[in-house]
């Protein structure tokens, strides 16, 4: 788990590094409201696609109440196919 921001972006090594050792990984963050999404606001990062080519997954959570099922299902993702591919949840209130 990590902040938005440079928080996320730290954990882009680690998910890199899972990626290519066959690691199963869920990495979770936090990001800028929903209607501060694309403005450029403090600590913004289109983290979803820097991690997009070494994840197996990404989920951008934009309705809090769906936030348990996706975690529920990043897990069972993470758990099927070939283990080695992690993915990246970040919720957006």
């Amino acid at each position: 788990m990590a902040t938005s921001g440079p928080g996320a972006t730290n954990l882009v090594t680690g998910i890199a590094t899972a990626y290519m050792d066959s690691i199963p990984m869920v990495a979770i963050t936090c990001n800028v409201g929903v209607s501060l999404l694309g403005r450029d606001s403090f600590q913004e990062i289109d983290i979803t696609g820097v991690t997009m080519p070494i994840t197996k997954y990404n989920f951008i959570v934009k309705d809090i109440t769906k936030l348990a099922d996706t975690i529920r299902r990043a897990f069972t993702i993470a758990r099927s196919g070939r283990p080695a591919r992690c993915w990246w949840i970040s919720p957006r209130t």
